[in-house]
């Protein structure tokens, strides 16, 4: 909801929100600038899937979509401001180049670029280096008291001043970054790694083939060419591997029961496991229990005995 001034009678259309779990975004008729201080997650966002590893902030508006498939730790600060509150005469119908607006307004409109346009390698997301954490985060942090106390009548010119000092900010970590080709097909987006790294977050859960190719919009064939090329299996041999690599650490460190540790860690029935786990090792599961230092876990392509 748009602030309510407390010292005329208007509303600012301006929300900041202090501990963000990424849920509700993008906000309707807002460009949103939501720093991720703690944590990590996997978002889908306009179809692409990406991984965000704090600190990092991403740069939103309208008209992205935005599905939160998983995240761990997660904390982040956002603002959310309509573009006319930088300039009133901006509007979402006219941050478009093909539309004309008088030229003194134009360096506004192309600061704006990073929450509009958005493409394939460039979804307005940017990795920061530890200052750039610490000076974001501070200027969000006094626009957040400011938008809360509203210690007097000039308080929203306050806050306009520390949103372009962030704003321009942002942009030249926007333009280094380019300089660096940063946003050229970066290896952690590549469908090989969000795969692996889905697996990781979900081993638990019931993945089929059918579940990565859609995760990544790819068919099965060439999913698994990319997948076998980085990691020299297919994408369901190294689930299966990476489910046997944490039973044996529960089989390891914890006193949980064979049909236990099966459920843990995603198979639908013990015997399979069981099945399974014997066929890479060459030991069952309660023999390995009894002598776990003579085996090792699953490191690249196979699991090997010691």
């Amino acid at each position: 909801m748009p602030q309510q001034d407390r010292h005329k009678n208007r509303l600012i259309p301006i929300e900041f929100t202090f501990y963000d779990k990424l849920e509700t975004l993008p906000v309707k008729d807002r460009c949103s600038i939501v720093l991720l201080t703690c944590g990590n997650a996997t978002i889908k966002i306009n179809h692409c899937i990406r991984l965000l590893h704090s600190p990092c902030v991403l740069c939103l508006s309208q008209y992205d979509t935005i599905e939160l498939i998983h995240s761990e730790n997660l904390s982040a600060k956002s603002f959310h401001f309509d573009p006319c509150y930088i300039k009133a005469c901006l509007c979402f119908d006219n941050l478009n180049d093909s539309i004309e607006i008088d030229p003194q307004y134009t360096y506004d409109r192309i600061n704006l670029y990073m929450f509009t346009k958005h493409h394939n390698h460039f979804q307005g997301i940017f990795s920061l280096t530890p200052q750039n954490y610490i000076h974001i985060n501070e200027l969000l942090l006094m626009i957040g008291a400011e938008t809360f106390s509203q210690s007097d009548g000039f308080w929203t010119c306050r806050i306009r001043r520390m949103l372009r000092q962030l704003i321009n900010y942002i942009s030249d970590i926007y333009a280094d970054q380019r300089k660096l080709k940063l946003f050229d097909t970066p290896e952690s987006h590549n469908p090989a790694s969000i795969c692996a790294e889905y697996i990781h977050t979900h081993y638990a859960q019931n993945i089929t083939l059918n579940t990565l190719c859609s995760l990544v919009n790819l068919n099965r064939t060439s999913l698994n060419q990319q997948f076998k090329a980085q990691f020299l299996c297919t994408c369901m041999e190294y689930l299966l591997n990476y489910r046997l690599k944490i039973s044996q650490e529960l089989l390891s460190n914890t006193n949980m029961k064979i049909h236990e540790i099966a459920e843990t860690c995603g198979f639908k029935y013990d015997t399979y496991f069981i099945r399974q786990f014997t066929k890479k090792l060459g030991i069952s599961p309660a023999m390995y229990r009894k002598n776990p230092l003579s085996y090792t876990a699953y490191e690249g392509k196979a699991i090997k005995k010691l």
